[in-house]
């Protein structure tokens, strides 16, 4: 799973690749440049998915969501230990 200094980093290049400034495009998705400038750099801890949403379309990308593995619930530890703990020369 990415970070949200992760997704700053891909929004800086993407970006630069489409050959704006910061003002360019914050201007354009209605927020100010130091909240972009924030993001790109990781530090803007508060930045909303729906300013993300803005800035991809500005920049003419889309933002897919894929699903990601859950947390394991106690049970699938359990059975995990279990698993491990028949396997080896002492199981034999």
């Amino acid at each position: 799973m990415k970070t949200l200094p992760d997704l700053g980093a891909e929004f800086q290049a993407l970006r630069r690749e489409a050959g704006r400034t910061q003002q360019e495009v914050a201007t354009a998705a209605g927020m100010r440049q130091e909240a972009l400038s924030r993001f790109e750099r990781g530090r803007g801890s508060d930045f909303s998915l729906g300013k993300m949403l803005r800035l991809a379309h500005v920049l003419g990308k889309e933002l897919n969501f894929v699903a990601c593995r859950q947390r394991p619930t106690l049970e699938d530890v359990l059975l995990e230990c279990q698993a491990q703990s028949n396997t080896g020369p002492a199981s034999r």
